[in-house]
């Protein structure tokens, strides 16, 4: 910069400095940092919020998404509940109706068994009473063979005359009856050609028995 001395006062003149205005190509052709501020701020707050918006859809997706599987888990394992639950109660269902009937089949047999015990002592004590009240054992063990086939009739000690009378008043007074020391009261044994037909008390009773077991049995 050049400079003069002014040797008289009145030729001094001041100097009138020109201000230049900065252009917005200057820094290297960049806008200023005041001008691009505004702009980038507006950018980025539009990218924050389309982020948060991204962010919040993906947030309600993968919780759309999680409730459905849980719905979906818990309702297989609801089913798979229920079924449980329901193959127990039918199998309990079958048990009980098994074990209602083997009850009522037992108690269908132990009436029987009562009801036997019950005619066999009536039976015994007719016996004691009424030695006659053997007739109906001999007339059903007739009944069973035939007459001819009969050697002989063993029966109870106490029990001959009442056999004989019975076999007289059936037209087979002939047939040999002898007394068994080895019998006891209600015994009656028949020997025949094919065997011995045992016609006791007992055994007819018991044979009652085995009848109505059969049939309970095939209810």
């Amino acid at each position: 910069m050049l400079c003069k001395i002014a040797t008289r006062p009145e030729s001094a003149k001041c100097v009138v400095w020109r201000q230049v205005r900065a252009t917005p190509t200057d820094n290297g052709g960049l806008p200023s940092h005041a001008e691009a501020a505004p702009g980038k701020e507006t950018e980025w707050k539009q990218q924050v919020l389309e982020l948060e918006r991204r962010l919040e859809t993906e947030v309600s997706d993968m919780r759309q998404t999680a409730f459905e599987e849980g719905l979906q888990q818990g309702r297989q394992e609801a089913a798979a509940e229920i079924k449980t639950s329901s193959e127990r109660l039918a199998q309990t269902l079958q048990d009980l109706v098994q074990f209602k009937c083997k009850i009522r089949k037992e108690a269908e047999m132990e009436v029987v068994k009562l009801s036997l015990a019950i005619a066999r002592r009536i039976l015994y004590r007719e016996l004691l009473t009424d030695p006659e009240a053997i007739h109906g054992l001999v007339h059903a063990a007739l009944q069973k063979i035939q007459s001819r086939d009969i050697w002989r009739v063993r029966v109870f000690p106490g029990g001959v005359e009442a056999v004989r009378s019975c076999l007289e008043k059936m037209g087979t007074g002939s047939l040999e009856v002898a007394a068994d020391p080895a019998l006891k009261s209600g015994d009656l044994l028949i020997d025949t050609a094919g065997g011995e037909l045992d016609a006791s008390v007992d055994t007819q009773l018991l044979e009652i028995q085995r009848g109505f077991a059969d049939r309970l049995c095939l209810r």
